[in-house]
This record gives structure tokens, sequence and C-alpha cells, in this order.
């Protein structure tokens, strides 16, 4: 019997065990016609509200928890394996002659079913997101569709017609303009130790070709031991300045130089940390959203792996839009991307954003979905999720053409003095780093 037949059976039973494992719940026949974005958030609250519903109907079943721990794979062993073996057999998807502590070839075709029962990559890997999937009771899975369903709405009344909106909880990026729904597209959010924070904010200023400024603890913990132990930073095209003066790192004694002392900036090009586009917001803590090096992190499900700025999978696209009807036409976008220097672009009205932290969304097919609690945020949840306060919705639904005048409002202008300067307001906020995270910094923003 080869291993895609030993899949059927686990998948037919994965998809009637979807209501106890309180992850996945079907409703509806297919697609739904565009609409009015306030519409669709209205569709997807009473959703989730019924979803909730046959939750509360199902029968009361017992919920193995497994618990925090290590990644579990096959091959593994120990007392969370027989944990995981038992839970499987509770959902239906093993039989309970197949339980054991080691995870075998059937836990490993299990998880599968169950993954791919919940739209989750299947990789039989057993990591925080399905983790926190199986352990999860229908109380407990109801209540959450409930919390969202109830933010969804507060945000439908309060958010202005024209908003990006950042859902840290499954790492999308959406851009709505004049009520209706544009450009969505996957996004990479702090990881948990650098978390991104539920911000209302706006973006000023889109940036073509920027510089990156390595941040404070990242210089701190990464960079200046590798000026000390090998005298380059580890950044290609970096730029190091000693004291506000450029030297030639090699030629330099660093073991008595102090952070504060360092700055190391990157250079514009197709090796740049952020990309070839960044956008500006106005909080005090240095996040803002843009563009990365790395465009294979977008095909990871989980995608909470940043040091708290968001990345985006499309950012070209998103300055297209954000641009339209303005002077800085795609083809001078082109032109730009050329040059070697950052281009700013000053945006004739800034562009709202709103990150939320919705955990229960609905798919297009009207599956309802349940991602993981990447923060931790549970217990606050009903205060976390809340649409921030309203801004003010005076952002007209398309840019507006700039005026014909020497010098157009959407005219690449100087970049400000702060460019370039250490990331004093990312140092402020608390970390607590793991020996992973400091590894991740090497080529995280």
């Amino acid at each position: 019997m080869t291993a895609s037949t030993d899949l059927r059976k686990p998948r037919k039973l994965a998809m009637l065990a979807l209501t106890a494992a309180s992850a996945l719940a079907l409703f509806g026949a297919g697609p739904a016609d565009a609409l009015p974005y306030r519409d669709t958030l209205t569709q997807w609250a009473d959703r989730l509200d019924a979803a909730a519903v046959e939750l509360d109907r199902a029968p009361v079943q017992t919920s193995t928890r497994i618990g925090e721990g290590g990644l579990m794979k096959l091959g593994s062993s120990g007392e969370r394996v027989g944990r995981l073996a038992q839970r499987l057999v509770e959902l239906g998807l093993l039989p309970a002659d197949k339980v054991s502590e080691i995870f075998t070839t059937d836990i490993d075709h299990a998880v599968k079913a169950f993954q791919i029962a919940q739209r989750m990559k299947p990789d039989g890997l057993i990591g925080a997101g399905t983790r926190a999937a199986l352990d999860r009771t229908p109380t407990e899975a109801a209540a959450l569709m409930r919390q969202s369903a109830t933010a969804m709405r507060s945000f439908r009344d309060t958010a202005p017609d024209n908003v990006l909106v950042v859902n840290l909880t499954n790492q999308t990026t959406t851009l709505v303009r004049g009520g209706e729904e544009e450009l969505t597209m996957r996004a990479i959010v702090g990881r948990p130790s650098r978390e991104t924070p539920l911000l209302t904010d706006r973006i000023t200023h889109v940036i073509v070709n920027p510089t990156w400024t390595v941040p404070p603890t990242v210089l701190k913990e990464d960079k200046l031991p590798n000026l000390r132990a090998k005298g380059t930073p580890g950044i290609q095209n970096a730029i190091v300045y000693l004291d506000g003066q450029e030297v030639a790192p090699e030629t330099v004694d660093w073991h008595d130089v102090t952070p504060g002392r360092v700055r190391i900036v990157q250079q514009p090009g197709d090796h740049n940390a952020l990309g070839r586009f960044r956008f500006n917001l106005t909080n005090p803590y240095d996040i803002y959203l843009h563009g990365t090096n790395e465009p294979r992190l977008f095909a990871r499900e989980l995608r909470s792996i940043s040091s708290g700025c968001v990345r985006l999978e499309d950012p070209r696209r998103l300055a297209e839009l954000l641009l339209q009807g303005s002077t800085v036409t795609p083809a001078r976008i082109d032109r730009m991307l050329d040059k070697p220097q950052p281009q700013w672009i000053k945006l004739p009205t800034p562009m709202p954003v709103q990150f939320v932290y919705w955990i229960a969304t609905v798919e297009a097919d009207g599956a309802v979905r349940l991602h993981p609690d990447i923060y931790d945020r549970l217990d606050d949840a009903p205060a976390a999720v809340s649409a921030p306060a309203p801004l003010p919705n005076t952002v007209p639904a398309a840019m507006p053409a700039a005026a014909p005048t020497t010098t157009p409002a959407t005219a690449p202008v100087a970049a400000p003095p702060a460019v370039g300067q250490p990331d004093a307001g990312r140092a402020a906020m608390p970390l607590n780093r793991s020996t992973a995270d400091k590894a991740a910094d090497k080529s995280s923003v």
C-alpha cells in the first residue's frame, strides 16, 4: 500500500472531525461575490458567529492536551508524543491500537491528515501552530470566533473607507480604498520576542531604493562582535561609521569600541534587507513596512519571523496603488529603481494603517480558520483585537493628480536628516530574546 493510499482514510476522517478539532468549520457552498469591504466584514462576522453556535452544539468530548514543548516529528519519542497520539485517537484520526510514545508512520499520516483538513502545510511537523490547533477545545474555539466577530464589527463601524489592514495572526496585508478591497498579499510580522505592536498609524512616504541602518540590538549583539572577530560587519555593501566618520572596518581595533559609537548603513540594491521599497509610518517604535531580499520566506505558512517591522510580498504593487493618480507613474518608478540613491516620495494624502489581531478568519469558500495565537494574547484577546480609534474618514478613494507646478507634491524629496541615524525607537522597546532570535537577527528586520 502506498503512502498516498494510506492517507485516504485519515483525510476522510479528518473532514468528519473538523468540528471536534475546533480549527476549521465549513459554511457556504462556494466563494462569495465581491462585496464592499464593510459588507465582507459583516458576512465574515456572521459566519464566525454561526460557526461558534455549531461548536456550542457539538457533544462534549474528551480532549487530551499535548502541551507546549519542542518540535515533534517522525522518529521523535517521549510523553508528549503519547499525548499527541491519544489526541489523534479522540479526533478519529488514529486507531486506538496505534497509540505510541514513538512518532510512528501511522501518527505521521494522521497528523498530515489533520493539517490537510485545516489547510495547513501537511508536513507532519508538530510545531507551535499545529500543536495549538490540536489542543484547542470546541469551547475555546467558539470563544475565539466570537471575539474575532466582535472585533470585525467594531472595525467595520470605525475604520475609514481608505485603510491598509495588517492582520498579524494570519500575516496578511489588505489595501482598502473607497470601501473596496484592492489588494491582499502575504506579509511577514515580528516573531514572539519581537512583537509587531497593534498600531493605528499612517503611511506618509514611499522610499524607493531605501538604505537600511542596522538597529541597535542587532548592532550590539551581532554586528559589533563580527567586527571584533573578523573586521567586517558581515553585511553586503554596507558602510561602517565610527564616531560619525566613515571608516574601513578592517583598519580599526573594535575591542574597546562601544555600540553607541558605531553606525552601519547598508546601501540600496537587491541585496538590501528592506528590498527596494520602504513605507514610512509615524510611530515612535521605528516600525514600518518594506520589501525584502528573501522572498522565499513568504512560502512559509507561519511567517512571524521578523524583528518587528512588516515585510510585504508585493511592495511594488502597493507603491503603484498608493501613488495612482499622482505624477509618479510605474514608468517613473522604473527610472527611480535605476538610480543609486534612495528616492523619497511624499504621499499627497497619508494612507491610514491599522494593525489587527483577528485569530479567526473566513476564507473565500466560507471556511472558518483559526490561526495560531502568535503573541500569546488569548487571555487579553478582547482588548487586543478591538479596532483602534478611528481615523478621520477623509482620504479620497484615489490619489488626486498633482497640480501642475514646478515642484509636484509627489516629487521625490531629499531624505530627512533622521534617515540613516541609529534606531533609537526600537532600542527602547523591551526584548526577551532567545538564542534562536539572536541568530535570526542576522537577516531579519
